[in-house]
């Protein structure tokens, strides 16, 4: 999924040049001077930065993602200056940097009722509503400002934004392509032209946009993130991988895109690399389900299948209703032959997806490899019926029919296999042996030659088979008519 990026470019302030060195060791002094309980002692308040210096504090910390502490001074600020309208709108900005939506609503209509025409104040508050999801009322919000002030830039792209929202993409980009020529938010528009365009499939506009993005503002892990995400739909792995690597030597705790770079690799059937990266992400959000999930089928996929049954039991204990972690884990319990564990999966999985026919075919292989046949018939004709589509599923079924003594089921089965993969030796090869039994030598030799075109290497083998049920004279004749059709 491609993230919006925070970025206090969103609300409008001015930017003045700061000392890094000193407004850190400002903000430093401000920590250590608090209580652990957030309280400051008198000692402290005496320390108090300025009102001047409050605000640039503020600014400060907002740009530098310093969120917390943008909040600690922004109530400072709001204690000191406690009928600014200014203060309250930098608490507000602050909690919708962490957020805090409801809370930044809050502050910020104190602010309005302090200073009621103050466009930024409307277009904050509109961010805030965008926030909570209550997407008309902030479009509302920013029409009104609008009336006032049409060519404020702010409040356009926050129109963009949320026709954004509305999955009204045409519409948003045709905004954001107006807003190119600011010099404030022109790379800002950049990255969300990169966002719509993603959303409507023009995977060479969407990175166009970001790297336009990328080129003003480099150190953009979302940006790079999303040229990821816009790389792997495309399959472009190895690219997604390099994005996914910016992003992370930018911000390593990035999980997403930990997460992301997994995937990748694992389409690529790296299945170590996945792994590791899946391990990584696991460091930063412990109890992400779809990282645990996609760990697990790694860890299936290399054979590991008690570390992949574990991770999928650390997934359902946080989702008791993850039906495909039932469903992977009972395949591994399958795969280890512990057939009573793995039905006990299948069958909790079904109650849940009763029309994965995906489900119902893993179900059916396991009760006809632990000998209950007519079982599995009835759970393979059911997962059939949910994909006739299926050719693999349908070999087994007619296999399981012949074993049944189901003639018809079985001959309609791979016919159904010749149908639907006319490339595939084994239908053609499990008719013949049908229609040989019945001592339909001719049909059964067009058949086993079309076999043998396919797969030669049954030339080898299919005689000791056939003698299996077959009298010497029929095996001649067989022979003789399948030389004669490849001849």
């Amino acid at each position: 999924m491609n993230t919006h990026g925070f970025d206090d470019d969103d609300f409008e302030f001015d930017k003045p040049h700061w000392n890094k060195k000193e407004m850190d060791e400002q903000i430093r002094r401000f920590r250590e001077a608090m209580r652990g309980d957030g309280s400051r002692s008198d000692d402290s308040r005496s320390q108090t930065p300025s009102t001047s210096a409050l605000e640039e504090l503020i600014l400060y910390c907002l740009e530098t993602e310093k969120f917390d502490d943008a909040l600690n001074f922004a109530l400072l600020l709001t204690e000191s200056m406690p009928y600014s309208s200014d203060a309250w709108q930098k608490k507000g900005v602050a909690l919708s940097a962490l957020g805090r939506y409801q809370e930044a609503l809050e502050a910020i209509d104190r602010a309005l009722a302090l200073d009621p025409a103050d466009i930024e104040t409307h277009i904050n508050r509109a961010w805030a509503l965008d926030g909570l999801g209550r997407y008309d009322e902030a479009m509302e919000t920013v029409e009104q400002s609008l009336m006032y002030e049409a060519d404020n830039e702010e409040a356009l792209f926050m129109k963009a934004t949320l026709l954004e929202r509305y999955e009204k993409y045409d519409d948003a980009i045709k905004l954001f392509q107006y807003l190119l020529h600011s010099e404030r938010l022109a790379k800002d528009a950049w990255y969300e032209l990169g966002y719509c365009y993603d959303f409507l499939n023009k995977p060479d506009e969407a990175l166009n946009a970001y790297n336009k993005h990328i080129d003003e503002h480099p150190y953009n892990y979302n940006a790079w993130y999303n040229c990821g995400v816009v790389y792997s739909k495309q399959e472009q792995y190895y690219q997604a991988i390099e994005c996914y690597d910016m992003a992370i030597a930018i911000k390593e705790d990035f999980a997403a895109a930990w997460y992301n770079r997994g995937n990748s690799y694992a389409s690529l059937h790296r299945i170590k690399e996945a792994i590791e990266s899946y391990q990584e992400a696991l460091k930063h959000e412990p109890n992400d389900i779809p990282t645990l999930y996609n760990l697990g089928n790694a860890y299936q996929e290399s054979g590991e299948f008690q570390k992949a049954i574990e991770l999928y039991t650390r997934a359902l204990r946080l989702d008791a209703k993850y039906a495909d972690a039932y469903f992977a884990r009972g395949s591994c319990y399958d795969a280890m032959e512990q057939y009573q564990s793995a039905l006990l999966d299948y069958d909790t999985a079904l109650e849940m997806m009763p029309s994965y026919a995906d489900l119902w075919y893993a179900k059916a292989d396991l009760l006809y490899n632990t000998g209950k046949v007519e079982e599995s018939f009835k759970c393979y004709r059911r997962a059939l019926e949910l994909n006739p589509k299926d050719h693999e599923c349908w070999f087994d079924f007619g296999d399981t029919a012949l074993h049944l003594g189901n003639i018809p089921a079985a001959i309609y089965a791979f016919q159904q296999v010749i149908a639907l993969a006319p490339e595939w030796a084994d239908g053609y090869y499990a008719l013949s042996k049908i229609y040989a039994a019945e001592d339909m030598i001719d049909d059964a030799a067009k058949l086993l030659a079309s076999a043998l075109k396919l797969e030669p290497k049954m030339e080898s083998v299919y005689e000791i088979d056939f003698m299996m049920f077959l009298s010497d004279d029929k095996i001649q004749r067989l022979r003789s008519a399948v030389t004669r059709l490849l001849s």
